[in-house]
């Protein structure tokens, strides 16, 4: 006993240091969105739930690449655990190639439903606020999955520092971006809405070059990049890599999608109630990054064991991310619960939208210990090169039990909005429950 308790420390010691800038990066990633949240929360309730339906429509199909590129970094471990330094290098290329491929079809996507967004029955004033702020952010696709290939790439190697400075840089630059751009100071136009997106548009395509520059001009990174830059494409290893990449993708696009829904669904109750959410769900998302940085040390860790043949540690590694995550959620939780009036005063001081945020986080209180467990266990799948099986769980949890159970209770059962968040809390329970169980049983099998 006294043995498996300081292994489990030993292993929350190796994960938490690998987490620790993958932290800092996803949060980043996500204070880019929280920061427009924040600085466009003072122009009204309009613009704050135009900024969400847009985001919601945009962050979808963003969600859907980066779910695509996600198993990369546990393929990028495994060839570190094997010692297998040139394959890294081989499959970076590979990787940009698929992040370059599926960046111009998202973005010739969101460009074709520009016209149509009509058709998610939103308010005329939300739906003319936020197609501005559409078409600009539509931009930011190609910029943000080539930044993800590499981050992937150095992440896998246990280089975790690299993207996350980055992310810094690039989330300072974004808050002076909206602080010029919305206000017009300092002679720059006034923009309002659409200048916070010119700013998450900039600071993404600064946080490309970076990241690319990074790579392949430090010596540490020499050793991985032996080979020919400009080289034949294996096409069995690009095959594998999309093999895996779409269904993980599509995993991402089920749970996402679902969050997404909520919002448009939340729209059809008004611009209140749907400034709220955005609220509620900018702060949960904050909270989650947390957990997903973890679930990302989770797949590089299981991915790293199983490279070196360690199907026991794999395991192990895995179960430990696990509880970190619903523990740390579980606290996030309480916070939440705690301060859910206080909260959404720092987006805006209309007593309407405080009122509905305040009900909203009731709800997020709940779920915040499944969604940890969920986002935990898909990353240490992930490591297990496991996409297939999530991809199903997420389907049915979000598509099958989670929406329509929120729609049900919002609009025929008389619950109100608050129902569309009882609905999400429904899909993480069955996605916790069910992908944790999916981790035993296959984990158990490699050790058999």
């Amino acid at each position: 006993m006294k043995f498996l308790r300081s292994e489990t420390i030993h292993e929350s010691k190796l994960l938490l240091k690998l987490a620790g800038p993958i932290i800092v990066g996803q949060l980043g990633q996500n204070l880019i969105q929280l920061a427009d949240t924040l600085m466009v929360g003072h122009l009204g309730p309009v613009a704050l739930g135009a900024s969400a339906f847009a985001g919601s429509v945009y962050i979808v199909f963003l969600i859907f690449g980066l779910g695509m590129l996600a198993p990369m970094t546990a393929m990028f471990a495994r060839a570190l655990g094997q010692e297998d330094h040139p394959r890294g290098g081989i499959l970076l290329r590979h990787s940009l190639l698929i992040a370059g491929g599926i960046g111009s079809i998202i973005t010739g996507i969101l460009f074709a439903l520009l016209p149509h967004l009509h058709i998610f029955g939103q308010t005329p004033e939300v739906l003319a606020a936020g197609s501005e702020f559409y078409k600009v952010l539509t931009w930011s696709i190609l910029p943000a999955l080539i930044y993800q290939a590499y981050k992937q790439f150095a992440d896998g190697l246990g280089r975790t520092k690299v993207a996350m400075y980055v992310m810094l840089v690039g989330v300072l630059l974004n808050i002076v971006g909206n602080y010029l751009l919305i206000n017009g100071y300092h002679g720059f136009p006034k923009l309002g809405l659409v200048g916070a997106a010119y700013a998450s548009l900039g600071a993404r395509t600064f946080m490309m070059f970076a990241m690319v520059f990074y790579v392949h001009a430090h010596p540490q990174f020499k050793k991985y990049l032996v080979n020919p830059w400009i080289h034949s494409f294996d096409k069995q290893m690009l095959k594998n890599m999309i093999r895996l990449g779409i269904p993980n993708g599509f995993t991402f696009f089920f749970e996402v999608g679902a969050f997404a829904s909520c919002a448009v669904m939340m729209g059809w109750f008004g611009a209140v109630p749907l400034a709220a959410h955005q609220i509620a769900l900018s702060l949960a998302s904050t909270s989650f990054m947390v957990t997903l940085g973890i679930g990302i040390a989770s797949s590089i860790r299981v991915g790293f064991e199983l490279g070196r043949g360690d199907y026991k540690l794999a395991r192990h590694a895995g179960f430990t991310a696990i509880k970190l995550g619903g523990a740390y959620m579980g606290l996030c939780g309480l916070g939440f619960l705690a301060f859910r009036h206080w909260f959404p005063t720092f987006y805006t001081n209309d007593v309407d939208v405080i009122a509905w945020a305040a009900q909203f986080f009731v709800v997020v209180a709940l779920f915040e210990i499944f969604d940890g467990v969920q986002a935990v266990a898909i990353g240490a799948l992930r490591g297990m090169s496991d996409t297939q099986w999530p991809s199903v769980i997420a389907f049915f949890a979000y598509w099958i039990m989670g929406l329509p159970g929120g729609y049900l209770l919002a609009f025929h059962l008389g619950v109100g909005p608050i129902g569309i968040w009882i609905g999400l809390l429904i899909g993480l329970i069955f996605a916790s429950i069910l992908l944790t169980y999916r981790f035993h049983r296959l984990s158990k099998r490699f050790i058999a």
